[in-house]
């Protein structure tokens, strides 16, 4: 299809989301509320980091007077540097433990332009308003993802902006997991479905690519990164299988179908692409 339909591929969206997560559903062996609750110190860094490619990248968009809307905020990683060069920062995070260790790196920092608001988007996108917004690594898994995209627009008054990786950061593992669970991973949309939708929608994206800075895993990391994403509890039978199939493979495995760049795209809200 040459002009493809943004409504048949966000259905399409929504298919392939509710099949990961009902494949997830029929073979995990943990569950947990809040699913970030035990990894939120991960998602946070030195707000006054200099060598953040990306970041200063974003903080190029903007400027002292500047506005930004982070939905998905996590533990601060781009709200908090962000809130330091900027007039004010919204942050919006449904997981009640990204918003503890979020206020918590806010206070330690000392930064109070920092506005926390407790949404599942594109709830609320009708009361929030800001120059630029932001989505990092947020889309994967959102059913209604036009539903989403037509929340950041309405909010944004002149940019949107969206970090996706080229593989859904969940959905590594992918050859262990049929080894393991007996049947092919349904893997989430990424960084060219959601290309691919935004061009649809009629929107001219622009598009950096960055490589994933990230180092190798010691194997305990590995196991435990594996362990998450295949959602096994410590001891059970398939992790054990797990454990004797990494012992195997270690040394002659490099690639785990981890994300290897990131994609930082851009585009104007249809409001303001109209008056361009």
């Amino acid at each position: 299809m040459l002009r493809p339909d943004p409504e048949l591929l966000g259905q399409e969206w929504e298919r392939i989301v509710e099949e990961e997560y009902e494949q997830v559903e029929s073979v995990r062996e943990w569950h947990d509320d809040d699913y970030y609750r035990p990894i939120a110190h991960h998602f946070t860094e030195d707000p006054h980091r200099t060598d953040d490619e990306i970041l200063n990248r974003l903080l190029a968009l903007g400027g002292p007077e500047t506005t930004w809307l982070d939905v998905g905020a996590g533990g601060g990683r781009y709200a908090l540097p962000l809130a330091l060069h900027s007039k004010a920062v919204i942050a919006v995070e449904p997981s009640e433990g990204m918003r503890q260790v979020l206020a918590e790196q806010a206070k330690l920092h000392g930064i109070t332009n920092l506005e926390i608001r407790d949404y599942r988007w594109p709830e609320g996108s009708d009361t929030v308003s800001a120059d630029i917004s932001l989505n990092a690594h947020v889309g994967y898994d959102i059913r209604p993802i036009n539903a989403f995209i037509d929340g950041l627009e309405r909010a944004s008054r002149e940019l949107c902006v969206a970090l996706m990786m080229d593989r859904a950061p969940s959905g590594g593992f992918v050859r262990l997991w049929e080894r393991i669970h007996g049947f092919k991973r349904q893997q989430l949309p990424a960084m060219r479905e959601f290309v691919t939708l935004l061009l649809a929608r009629g929107a001219t994206p622009e598009i950096e690519i960055f490589p994933r800075d990230f180092r190798p895993k010691d194997e305990q990391e590995l196991l435990q990164s594996a362990r998450r994403r295949l959602w096994l509890v410590e001891g059970s039978e398939k992790d054990q299988l797990l454990q004797r199939i990494l012992a195997e493979e270690r040394a002659g495995i490099e690639d785990y179908e981890q994300p290897t760049a990131i994609a930082m795209i851009r585009w104007r809200p249809a409001s303001r692409a109209k008056l361009a």
